[in-house]
């Protein structure tokens, strides 16, 4: 479908280019279109170039879009820092915090997380205190 839609694209672009170089400019660039007692007048050989430009011109507009849509689709867009960040919520499974809770913790590092225990002071000294000076 993409190659389809590429080739098309290139078709229309190259169309495209050649109807508007053969549009006679005001300022006379390559004016190819107009000239000459031919099968179609001036003024009808202008109107079918512009009808054709504004063809060609929708057939361009579609097909990049239409590219464009396709690409996005198939394509990782995420950047490394994205991946690597859910990388890691996928190996700490995190709980919901309630945001009106005051003493939720502001950062979601587990580490920083209010704990439930109190630490408690040992009933016996490891080592002698010193006696203080007299």
């Amino acid at each position: 479908m993409q190659n389809v839609l590429l080739v098309v694209h290139i078709f229309a672009c190259i169309a495209l280019v050649v109807v508007v170089l053969l549009q006679r400019s005001e300022g006379g660039a390559l004016g190819i279109g107009g000239g000459g007692g031919g099968m179609m007048s001036g003024r009808g050989a202008a109107g079918a170039l512009v009808r054709s430009t504004m063809i060609f011109g929708g057939i361009f507009l579609a097909t990049s879009l239409a590219l464009t849509t396709i690409a996005n689709r198939s394509a990782d867009n995420r950047t490394d820092v994205e991946i690597q960040l859910e990388q890691e919520e996928g190996a700490v499974p995190l709980s919901p915090i309630d945001a009106l809770d005051p003493t939720a913790p502001l950062l979601d590092d587990p580490l920083d997380a209010p704990t439930t225990e109190t630490p408690t002071a040992p009933t016996e000294p490891s080592a002698p205190l010193a006696a203080a000076p007299q």
